[in-house]
Formats: C-alpha cells, structure tokens, sequence
C-alpha cells in the first residue's frame, strides 16, 4: 500500500521533519517508488543526525546502489553490516555484495555473497547466481560449478536456472570444470 505509506510519510514528513525515523521512512518510501535520487537526499539527512541507525544506512546504500553509485554505496552498506554485526540483513549483505562485483573486488563479493546466501534461509536463491559469478571470478571453477548445479538442482523452476545451465555449461566447454 505505497499511497497509503506514501501519505503518511509526507504526513509525519511535516510533524517531525528533522528526526532520523522519519527521514528514514521517507526514504523507504521514496526507494519503493523508485525515486533514487529523493530516497538519497533524505537518507543521507538520517545517518547525518543518527550515523549509528543501521537501517537508514542500508537504506542509503541501496539508493545509491540502485543509481549506479557503488563506490559511495560501499561505506553506508558496510557500516549498517558492523552496527548490526550480531544480525546482519541478508538484503544488506547482497546490496554490498553486488557493488563490490560491479567495482571487481570479486573476493569480497564471493565472501560477502556466501553470508547473503547463509544469512538469507532460503528465501532469495538469486544469490547462489551472484555467488557463482563471484567465484568464477576469482577462478575457484569447482565451487562455482557446485554452487551452478545445487541451484539448477533445487530451483529448476526459476527464470534464471536456464542461465545458470548455460553458465555451467560454458565453464565445461571452456575445460574449466569437468562435466558431471
């Protein structure tokens, strides 16, 4: 019901414009509407009054992510990781695994990925994808290949397992792994 959360927040926008809170619910709402550059604007306002509220900071660096902006995504979504270190958000971990891919530091997407996957139970299998290309890049071929055929094997029924079949596929052709 983003009308209704996006009337409230400009509500509570008007009673408390200055407090962490609301900003960061402004800035929810703003990232549910795709609007990235707003979503920005008000998050950066929350961790500049409350640099220790963990979801504003996450929050922050999805929206920057999400506008390409990984090198300045990093910090925000790093810093949310080590305030809520005892438990981290699967979400969080993906955003900064993804933006440590894109800028090719491949071994801290690999091991930021894998924690995605752990800390996620299941409920975003996308990841085991990211967590393939990750070590592919790196060259660790036969963990790659593994993480290929468990996700072909358990989410078959998803868009993307024909993607991971041919991945596979050309990590065999290319003589990187062995066929199984």
């Amino acid at each position: 019901k983003i009308k209704d959360a996006q009337k409230y927040s400009a509500e509570a926008m008007t009673l408390a414009p200055g407090h962490p809170d609301v900003l960061y619910l402004q800035g929810v709402v703003d990232l549910n509407l795709r609007n990235f550059a707003d979503a920005q604007d008000v998050l950066e306002k929350a961790t500049q009054i409350d640099p220790t509220h963990a979801r504003a900071q996450a929050a922050l660096g999805m929206a920057l992510s999400d506008q390409g902006k990984y090198e300045e995504a990093i910090p925000s979504l790093e810093k949310s990781l080590e305030l809520n270190a005892g438990n981290p958000n699967w979400e969080t971990q993906y955003t900064l695994a993804q933006a440590y891919y894109k800028l090719e530091k491949y071994p801290d997407a690999a091991k930021t990925a894998q924690a995605a996957l752990t800390t996620s139970n299941g409920k975003a299998p996308d990841i085991e994808l990211l967590v393939a290309q990750s070590l592919v890049a790196t060259g660790k071929y036969d963990e790659a290949a593994q993480a290929l055929r468990d996700y072909v094997k358990n989410h078959g029924d998803r868009p993307d397992a024909a993607k991971a079949k041919r991945w596979l596929d050309k990590l065999v052709a290319d003589g990187k792994v062995a066929k199984n």
